[in-house]
């Protein structure tokens, strides 16, 4: 009797490893810490002028930053967790001697990742995001900032087991900036590591 315990015993154990191998082969989700560089084509707009809700460009210009965050695998395929991010703008506009530029982005919330299969990802953010103007011109600087809701779209590829390029886009309403509604839409690529 014994024998036939010590038997199963050893059966077991030899089997367990086996196990889990195949578990972490099934699961396909993308944890852990990341950080990547971002470059992003932003059109800053405004609207409700004159309260006939028209939506007009302040510019276009591409924006530079960063982007950190932890991801938790929540299933096989599926992860959640924080993240933040700090773009830097280079849109102005300028009109008779006065200009209004776009500082810096910021955004931080809650980002959901769904592995397809082992090299591709789609996801989504959303979260709060913070920028600023200065309006300047003629002896007067002035800034003011809007703050207000954020989410982005997009799909990530990995490229081995570290490093993965994204696409994104994504839409931020800021809120009033010098008394006016103020709008934030952006698309771009990222190229990252994951650790």
């Amino acid at each position: 009797m014994n024998k036939m315990i010590c038997a199963a015993a050893l059966v077991a154990v030899s089997a367990t490893p086996a196990f889990a191998q195949d578990e972490a082969a099934d699961t396909i989700a993308r944890d852990g810490f990341r950080i990547e560089a971002r470059a992003t084509y932003e059109t800053p707009t405004v609207s409700s002028i004159e309260q006939n809700n028209d939506v007009f460009k302040i510019g276009s210009a591409v924006a530079f930053g960063g982007e950190a965050g932890f991801d938790i695998a929540v299933s096989d395929a599926v992860v959640v967790g924080p993240y933040a991010q700090y773009e830097f703008s280079t849109v102005e506009s300028c009109e008779a001697g006065f200009c209004l530029s776009a500082e810096g982005y910021f955004e931080a919330g809650l980002h959901v990742g769904y592995a397809l299969n082992e090299a591709g990802q789609l996801f989504g953010k959303v979260g709060y995001a913070d920028q600023s103007y200065t309006f300047e011109g003629q002896g007067l600087d002035v800034t003011d900032s809007g703050k207000g809701f954020a989410f982005a779209l997009g799909y990530e590829h990995s490229f081995g087991k570290t490093f993965y390029g994204r696409v994104e886009g994504g839409y931020a309403d800021l809120g009033k900036v010098f008394d006016i509604n103020t709008q934030r839409r952006h698309f771009g690529f990222a190229v990252g590591a994951r650790f």
